[in-house]
């Protein structure tokens, strides 16, 4: 769970959150699922172990911990499970990923000059952001990503909304800098079973702050 600075909302958000998970039921099968998949994400079950005793924890305290994961787990599913799908298709556009290029400027003339020089094809972008490029790109260029569309600024996610890979846009204001970009590659977020589960995971975040709100309104005030 995400911190929000005051102890307050999480220690609310537990609490809405034990009670909705407190009549939430899983079978021995499940368990052993579930035990079987953390084991497969720690890789080396007896490594987990260790760190788990190095750090600490007691083995029952870690059964306990895994009692409450997975009933989260299976509310998770048991309320979105039918409509996480329809979720993801609303969230495409902003967790699609991509990598794009960028070359600093700090002449608005000169940045102007060598974008047509590109464009032309007078010089490529790389020849250009290795004798050119300042501050943050010096060299080849400084290159960004894989990032999820929904991070970037406004502009750059019109850009690739419609862009292609190679495509070049004249140079735009980044503070103090004039920036040349190029995309250089589109990632299409894949809806796997990792995707799945981050975005039940959202959900749950999102529904718990809703909760938040609407069962406990002066908390916000005091996080305010």
């Amino acid at each position: 769970m995400t911190s929000l600075g005051n102890p307050l909302p999480e220690v609310l958000y537990r609490l809405i959150l034990d009670q909705a998970i407190a009549t939430v039921e899983y079978s021995a099968t499940e368990w052993q699922k579930f035990r079987q998949y953390l084991q497969a994400e720690t890789c080396q079950p007896g490594l987990r172990q260790e760190g788990l005793r190095q750090e600490g924890v007691t083995a029952e305290q870690f059964e306990d911990w895994m009692d409450r994961a997975l009933k989260i787990r299976k509310f998770q599913h048991q309320r979105w499970g039918k409509t996480v799908n329809s979720y993801f298709l609303q969230r495409k556009s902003q967790l699609d990923q991509v990598i794009f290029s960028r070359i600093y400027l700090s002449d608005p003339e000169i940045a102007q000059e060598l974008y047509f020089r590109i464009i032309e094809g007078e010089a490529t972008f790389t020849e250009v952001a290795l004798a050119f490029s300042q501050g943050e790109a010096v060299g080849e260029g400084s290159q960004v990503g894989p990032i999820p569309l929904g991070q970037l600024e406004a502009p750059l996610v019109q850009w690739f909304h419609g862009g292609r890979p190679g495509q070049i846009w004249a140079p735009m204001r980044m503070g103090r800098w004039m920036v040349i970009t190029r995309l250089e590659e589109i990632l299409p977020v894949r809806f796997d079973e990792s995707m799945r589960q981050t975005l039940l995971n959202e959900l749950l975040e999102n529904w718990l702050a809703d909760q938040v709100k609407q069962r406990f309104p002066s908390a916000r005030e005091i996080e305010d």
